[in-house]
This record gives structure tokens, C-alpha cells and sequence, in this order.
């Protein structure tokens, strides 16, 4: 994390990078904002809401409608406050009431999903100020990158929790990466607000917030930097602990558990079992599922109103079923879902494709992962979603061998290693979070590093262009 400082001089101008980011942020702020709202304004004139929803995007929009609801008749206190849904964080449950609360059912979903597209813009801006710590160039081409990434684009057109929470996190590499040249207060305390928030949308980053925090407490004492000085990101462990400390402080007044969601039992029972039963002897993923929720029901009867008592439940069911499956088939599990999160192209969540009739891939049958995959590919009886599935992973494939250029690049520098390795440890991190459950919003938290490392690639390939000509350029002049 040792880069070029932050007023450093841009390769191309001879300007400090902090003046000339005056007039250039707010450009890719606006192009990126422009190509969103295009996307989603044609989704939405083509087929109404229902071009800006998946499959779970109904719960949510329907959360911040009664949320709104609730607020416009004054019926919110105490712990409501913290949302109507347990399984949604607060933070999310307030952006998604405030469009309703601005324009109403008719045009609730509309109004969230251009805040949105503000959101993921301020995005593509966090991701050209991360990768201005590497170089100049570097930064413009992935702004460029994320500017025009179809899947930031097509997810920030539904009405999910994801692009909010991507833009926090992108924040907080933004401002690790300036603690690390700044390490003030002042740093420190942003670093912990970003966290924070990232935490109150999706509490699966809290664990990996701690651990960066004390890596880049560990790596500022191995630069033997002051002991004051390295003790300013205890603002950052403060700032976050009160975010999700207030979260625990309700759940332990409301149901009478310190957990921050009650999502783990569920998670662990309804996905990571069944999909780790079908890679070990093919049953379908919709019998185990129904044969875990028959287990439970039958040792503890109804599901009870307690949410984490639920969880509760549902996650020893889950532990007794994983020791029936051997640790061969769920590590092939963990690996096809990250294989498949990470070569799925997004164009498939776009509803136009994503409605049509087909079966799902976990309803399709196959006798191993890829007889199923072959069989989703090219047996589904949808030609346009073939195609679109063809096409898309191909360019995502091309894209997946630029973005391994730019890491080669940028990991020939020593001096890049410690943020590299920062960043990697999100990657293993969300891959492993997310295990064996498949589909491309899944990665939409790696994206903004994915960027980073695909400009650094188009870099690279430029360079590798420009050097044969000024070669032959030198050798003329020699001759």
C-alpha cells in the first residue's frame, strides 16, 4: 500500500492529480450516471416495474413501501425505526422507503433505481480514485472500464441491496488506500463511517472489516510508522463497532439474541446443504430442500415467530445433514458456485432475458456440474437466452484475461503487493461467503477491484503495442 501520494503529477497533464480531479470526477460521475439511467429508463418504458425487479427485488420494494407507509401515518417507534423486516438491514430499509416517500407507490420503484444509478456512479468515481494510487493512467482506463461494466449497469437496474452496498465498499478501499498515505483522524473515522454503512446494507462484511482494519494497523507497524500515528484507526474499529453495536443492542432488546441477521440458519440449510447434496449423488437441489424443511418442522414443529430462533434451528439441522455429505462434494460445491459467479455474464439477470420461460439451473437436470451446465446452456428450449448466454460469457471471458494481464502488471512492482493483497483478501473472502449459491450479483462486490485491474491490463496492452513501434522508431533513427 506504499503508492504514489495523491498529489503526485498526472503522466499526461503535468497536473496535480487533486486539481485536475475538479473538473474530471464530476465527467465520470455524469457519463456513468447518463449510461444507468439510459439503461434503466429504456427497461422501465419497455416493461413497466417489472423491468426493474428479480426475483427477490419484490420484497424489497414492497419493505420500503410500507416503511414509507408506516412514516407518512406516523406509526413508526422504538425498534421499527430499525425496519419492518429483521432480515433487512436498516440502512437499506431507509434508502429504499425514501423514494416512495418522495414520489409514491406509482413511481416508488422508478424514483429508487435512478437514486441508484447515483449511487453505482459514485461508484465508478470511487474506482478511478483507487486505482489513481497506482498511476494516472491506470486510474482514466478503469473509470472507463466501470463506466461501461455490464454487470454494475444491469444490477444497478434492480431493485436489489447490492449496488448500494458495493458503493460503500469501493468508498472504503478509496479511503484505506488514503489512510495508508494520511493516517489521520480525520481518515480513520471516514474509513469507519464507509464500513459502517457497507455494514448496516449487508452484514456479511463485518468480519472481513475487522480483519482489514487490522491488517492495515499490522502493515503500518511494519513500516515502523509512530505508534500515534498507527493508533488513529482505532477511530475506524469505533466508528464501525457503534454502526453494528446498535444493531445488536436491538436484536438483544427485541429477541433477545446478540447476532446481527438471522439469515446464516437459512442460508446454510436452504442453499449450501442442498447444492452440497447434489454435487455428492445428484439429488435435485428442490428435494433436499424440502426434505431439510420437513426435518426441522418435525424436531421443533411450526417455525417460530423468533426469526434467529429459527436460524437457530434451521442451522443444526443443517450441521446434522453436512456430516452425511463427504468434504470432497462441498469443496466441489464451494468450487462450482465461485466458477460460476465469476463467469456468469449479467446480462442474463436483465429481465428481458431473465424472463424468459426456461428452467432455472438448479432445476436442471445433469448426471455432474458440467452435464448441468451443458444441459442449462444449450437445452433450454430458449434460444435467445442461449445466445445471450454464449455471447455474454464470452466477452466475459476476454474480459477475465485482461483483468489477469493487469494483475501480472501491477504485481511486478513490489511496492503494490500490500494493497494488492488487500484487495485479494475481499475476493477470497466474498467468493468463500458466498460458497456453492450462483449468480452474477454475487460478484457485484468485486467489481470495483475487477475494474482496477482490468485498466491496469488495457495499460499494459497498450504499452506492449506502443514499445515494438518505438523499437522500430529507434532503430531507423540508428540506421
Amino acid at each position: 500500500m506504499s503508492l504514489p501520494k495523491a498529489n503526485s503529477l498526472s503522466a499526461q497533464t503535468g497536473v496535480p492529480l487533486e486539481r485536475s480531479g475538479r473538473y474530471l470526477l464530476p465527467t465520470i460521475f455524469l457519463a456513468a450516471l447518463l449510461v444507468r439511467w439510459a439503461y434503466a429508463l429504456a427497461m422501465y418504458a419497455v416493461m413497466g416495474d417489472d423491468g426493474l425487479k428479480g426475483v427477490d427485488s419484490f420484497t424489497y420494494a414492497s419493505g420500503g413501501s410500507d416503511f414509507a407507509e408506516a412514516l407518512k401515518a406516523g406509526t413508526v417507534h422504538g425498534a421499527q425505526w430499525f425496519g419492518q423486516h429483521v432480515y433487512t438491514m436498516p440502512l437499506y430499509h431507509w434508502l429504499a422507503a425514501i423514494p416512495f416517500l418522495a414520489f409514491g407507490n406509482a413511481h416508488g420503484t422508478l424514483g429508487y433505481i435512478l437514486m441508484q444509478g447515483m449511487f453505482d456512479a459514485g461508484t465508478c468515481v470511487a474506482v478511478h480514485r483507487i486505482a489513481s494510487r497506482f498511476s494516472s493512467r491506470v486510474a482514466m482506463a478503469a473509470a472507463l472500464v466501470a463506466i461501461l461494466n455490464p454487470t454494475q449497469i444491469v444490477l444497478s437496474g434492480l431493485f436489489y441491496t447490492d449496488t448500494s452496498f458495493v458503493f460503500f465498499v469501493a468508498m472504503a478501499f478509496w479511503v484505506m488506500l488514503r489512510w495508508v498515505e494520511i493516517p489521520s483522524w480525520r481518515n480513520a473515522i471516514l474509513l469507519g463511517v464507509a464500513l459502517g454503512c457497507a455494514a448496516l446494507i449487508r452484514a456479511l462484511i463485518v468480519p472481513w472489516a475487522f480483519f482489514a482494519l487490522a491488517l492495515l494497523a499490522g502493515y503500518m507497524f511494519w513500516r515502523k510508522a509512530a505508534p500515534r500515528t498507527v493508533a488513529t484507526i482505532a477511530a475506524a474499529f469505533i466508528t464501525l463497532s457503534a454502526c453494528i453495536g446498535v444493531i445488536v443492542a436491538k436484536n438483544i432488546a427485541v429477541f433477545g439474541t446478540a447476532g446481527l441477521t438471522p439469515q446464516g440458519g437459512i442460508h446454510l440449510a436452504l442453499w449450501v446443504v442442498p447444492l452440497a447434496r447434489e454435487m455428492h449423488d445428484r439429488t435435485p437441489y428442490m428435494t433436499s430442500y424440502a426434505e431439510l424443511e420437513k426435518r426441522t418442522i418435525e424436531r421443533f414443529g411450526p417455525h417460530p415467530a423468533n426469526p434467529f430462533e429459527q436460524s437457530r434451528q434451521y442451522t443444526i439441522i443443517a450441521k446434522e445433514a453436512l456430516k452425511e455429505i463427504p468434504f470432497s462434494a462441498i469443496a466441489k460445491s464451494w468450487l462450482s458456485g465461485m466458477t460460476i459467479n465469476l463467469v456468469s455474464p449479467a446480462v442474463l439477470l436483465s429481465p428481458p432475458v431473465s424472463h424468459l420461460p426456461r428452467p432455472g439451473f438448479y432445476n436442471t437436470p445433469g448426471n455432474s456440474f458440467f452435464d448441468k451446465a451443458v444441459n442449462y446452456a444449450f437445452h433450454s428450449g430458449q434460444p435467445a437466452y442461449t445466445w445471450a448466454l454464449l455471447i455474454g460469457s464470452a466477452g466475459l471471458a476476454l474480459m477475465r484475461l485482461l483483468q489477469l494481464l493487469g494483475f501480472v502488471s501491477l504485481a511486478r512492482r513490489t511496492l503494490n503487493w500490500p494493497a494488492l493483497f488487500l484487495a485479494a483478501s475481499w475476493c477470497g473472502y466474498i467468493l468463500l461467503v458466498n460458497g456453492p449459491v450462483a449468480s452474477p450479483k454475487y460478484r457485484l462486490p468485486l467489481e470495483p477491484l475487477f475494474n482496477v485491474v482490468a485498466g491496469a491490463g488495457l495499460i499494459a496492452l497498450r504499452d506492449r503495442r506502443l514499445k515494438p513501434d518505438a523499437e522500430n522508431a529507434g532503430g531507423h533513427a540508428s540506421a
